[in-house]
């Protein structure tokens, strides 16, 4: 199996997202956690800033893959080359906080350095994130039956980082950062043995790369109406990213005698992403079932009960129904909707279309996100105390809106009439 063509896809999504799955949580309470604690005491704001570089890699990286990997260089080496790079940039952003943590600490020195280093780590990731895709698609023999297989093994990736932090190293540490660099070392070994996929001889107008002739869609109501509540969507769930862990932490979730004891944030938080496999797993059969709409209101409605969850504030039903609802929402509404983009959108706009509403909701809606969750927390912090209600009300009221406009507005389209050939 390993040795196949599948296989060996499967075991690059699974390097590629267990760094990230190493270090997205657990730095989340490790940047602003007390220097008395071992922490680097940054203000939610400059949290933001850090996790804002992964936005504007996404900005930027299909400009750059657009000139790597169609005019110049085989796919696999340029995934092999970012990888390599990016563990450099990981190791020396571990150094800088270790140096800049605990009895060290000195936030406005430390912060403007490390969003430069993750700034260019993020624009290596989104470049790979993109080019896993594509070295899939080229040399899977069934790309549509098979791809989303291949992809899953990826999300245990993630859940396997998660896993090694909370379990083996010191999630508020520089630790995280480590392991994510030995993995993309290792990543970068790897996918020399990748299958060769050479660069097709020539590279998309700038025009094609962001999508701009399938902004004829845009006339399209069901294609505005997702966009806009993705746009949404992405922009509410940063408060989620950000700041489940530090408030699953402030709840008492993993100390002894507290709720859930024994069980760090890091490792609660990888039940989103079980959830998200079996729901991926089941998604074909569900569509077929309920249609493409329905199983997109119910990936929205998980969000609104995710944050309703976290609003209430009580840790067992956070930990047991919240947090998988995160995967369930990713797998119903994000997954669906791209196949919904595949069913609305004629074959000569199909792939401009899926570039333009990604473009839109993972770049300015996280960058809005990130910045307004920061914000929306520095209002609402005193001391080292948060007040979550009022935190957790502004992402539950802005699901709330975005389901309601989903239901009222969003069209099911057609299902694609199958191919007599």
């Amino acid at each position: 199996m390993l040795r196949s063509v599948p296989g060996r896809l499967a075991v690059m999504m699974f390097l590629q997202y267990v760094g990230l799955g190493a270090w997205i949580v657990p730095l989340t309470r490790y940047l602003p956690a007390a220097p008395d604690r071992g922490g680097m005491g940054f203000v939610s704001t400059e949290v933001g800033a850090v996790y804002m570089t992964l936005a504007v890699g996404g900005l930027a990286a299909p400009f750059v893959v657009g000139l790597l990997a169609d005019r110049w260089f085989a796919t696999e080496r340029v995934i092999s080359g970012a990888h390599l790079t990016m563990a450099a940039i990981l190791a020396a952003a571990a150094r800088w906080c270790q140096a800049h943590s605990g009895p060290a600490a000195d936030p406005a020195a430390a912060v403007g350095p490390l969003v430069g280093l993750m700034l260019l780590y993020s624009l290596g990731y989104q470049i790979t994130l993109t080019l896993t895709n594509v070295i899939s698609f080229r040399n899977l023999v069934s790309a549509e039956g098979s791809f989303g297989y291949v992809r899953l093994v990826g999300t245990f990736g993630w859940i396997v980082g998660g896993l090694v932090v909370g379990w083996v190293l010191e999630p508020v540490s520089a630790d995280p950062l480590y392991f994510a660099a030995a993995c993309s070392l290792a990543m970068a070994a790897y996918s020399l043995t990748l299958p060769h996929t050479p660069p097709k001889g020539y590279g998309r107008p700038v025009r094609e790369v962001i999508g701009l002739p399938a902004l004829k869609m845009l006339r399209d109501r069901s294609v505005v109406v997702f966009a806009a509540v993705l746009f949404l969507g992405n922009m509410m769930n940063q408060f989620y990213t950000l700041f489940t862990a530090p408030y699953l932490e402030d709840l008492g979730a993993g100390r002894p005698g507290g709720p859930m004891a024994g069980w760090k944030p890091e490792v609660l938080m990888t039940l989103a992403q079980w959830c998200e496999m079996g729901c991926m797993a089941a998604t074909p059969f569900l569509v077929r079932r309920y249609g493409i709409k329905w199983m997109m209101a119910a990936g929205f409605a998980g969000w609104v009960l995710r944050n309703g969850l976290l609003y209430a504030g009580n840790v067992p039903l956070v930990v047991v129904v919240g947090l998988p609802m995160h995967g369930w929402s990713y797998a119903f509404f994000a997954m669906v909707g791209s196949l919904f983009v595949d069913r609305e959108a004629p074959e000569h706009l199909r792939a401009g279309t899926h570039a333009l509403v990604t473009f839109v909701s993972s770049g300015p809606a996280v960058l809005l996100g990130n910045y307004l969750a920061g914000q929306v927390v520095a209002a609402n912090r005193v001391d080292r105390a948060t007040d979550w209600d009022a935190v957790w009300l502004v992402p539950l009221v802005g699901y709330a809106v975005g389901f309601a406009v989903f239901v009222l507005l969003f069209r099911e389209p057609p299902p694609r009439a199958e191919s007599t050939k």
